[in-house]
């Protein structure tokens, strides 16, 4: 059915670009993990192991693209960003957890779009599923998660498409259960962990165990961390996002330290950078045990970002960082 399909898909999409020639996907409703075999779900579309098939089947599509409503976002995302197809993802979530994939899918794998489900729906902007929010219609929309985040990477989108053809931008995603990742960027590792306002700090945490205690921590099981990091000179970094902490080491490991020697907090007017705060003290302190950090080959100091607009942390959304390295 798949075969036969992308076949029959490939033809309308030729005698479409012969009229009009413009780029052209197929989305694909995804199987999910309850689906034991076709019929559970619509089955012979582009779905993750139909891929081979269809670009064999289907050569003049440009992109296959899946409806993600899985909560794996970052594995689905993976798994269509092979074999040179284009991540467009054209059906997502449009709460918290959507900012966080439009972040993720843009950074680390160079996504040309994303694009919320229903987005006429308000309280899609509030629940993964409308009929999740109950009756109560959002009112303050500019601030709610996904237009904020939209906001913000309207700011960033000439340096976005610029990083990415230099690959030197990347992105994170995190959650309860996937507290942590680290990052090689610009010769440094960047370790993103997952962090949230008047809960614990990894401060309270025994270095070393952060991504056990992070997963212990009571924090709400919704909780959702997201950044775009870019690489944009020596030692230096642009980096956005929401409910992250940072801390920098040496790629390839080595004896020196890592440090903040500039941090700055601002936003993009008209393309220009425009810093709104400057920061420093016990915004770049994430721990106090000082001792405990260098015995790990870490100086105690990194970046926290945070994007909630009702708090003044939302001078924090967009930072410019400069470190060094010191021994």
């Amino acid at each position: 059915m798949g075969w036969n399909y992308a076949r029959y898909v490939d033809q309308v999409t030729e005698a479409g670009k012969r009229e009009y020639p413009i780029p052209m996907f197929v989305n694909a409703w995804l199987n999910g993990p309850g689906d034991k075999g076709p019929g559970d779900y619509p089955s012979g579309g582009p779905q993750a192991h139909m891929h081979d098939i269809w670009r064999a089947g289907a050569p003049h599509l440009d992109m296959l693209c899946p409806d993600i409503y899985l909560p794996n976002f970052a594995e689905l995302a993976a798994r269509y960003s092979r074999s040179g197809n284009p991540l467009y993802v054209p059906e997502s979530a449009g709460d918290i957890h959507g900012a966080a994939n439009a972040f993720y899918a843009i950074g680390q794998y160079k996504a040309i779009g994303y694009s919320s489900m229903g987005i006429g729906e308000l309280q899609r902007l509030t629940a993964f599923r409308a009929s999740d929010a109950g009756p109560q219609v959002p009112t303050d929309v500019e601030n709610l998660p996904l237009p904020a985040a939209y906001a913000t990477l309207a700011q960033l989108a000439p340096l976005v498409l610029e990083h990415q053809a230099k690959s030197t931008i990347a992105g994170a995603w995190l959650n309860k259960d996937n507290p942590e990742t680290e990052i090689k960027l610009g010769g440094y590792t960047l370790k993103v962990s997952l962090w949230g306002w008047g809960r614990r700090s990894l401060a309270d945490i025994p270095i070393g165990q952060n991504a056990a205690a992070l997963k212990a921590l009571d924090v709400t099981p919704d909780l959702t961390g997201y950044g775009i990091f870019m690489a944009t000179g020596p030692d230096e970094f642009l980096m956005a996002g929401d409910n992250v902490l940072i801390t920098f080491s040496t790629d390839p490991p080595g004896a020196e330290f890592v440090a903040l020697a500039g941090q700055a907090g601002g936003r993009f007017e008209n393309g220009k950078w425009v810093v709104t705060r400057y920061l420093g003290g016990d915004d770049s302190t994430l721990r106090r045990d000082l001792a405990n950090a260098v015995a790990m080959n870490q100086s105690g100091f990194g970046v926290r970002l945070f994007a909630q607009p009702h708090l003044s942390f939302a001078e924090r959304a967009i930072q410019r960082v400069t470190v060094y390295r010191y021994k």
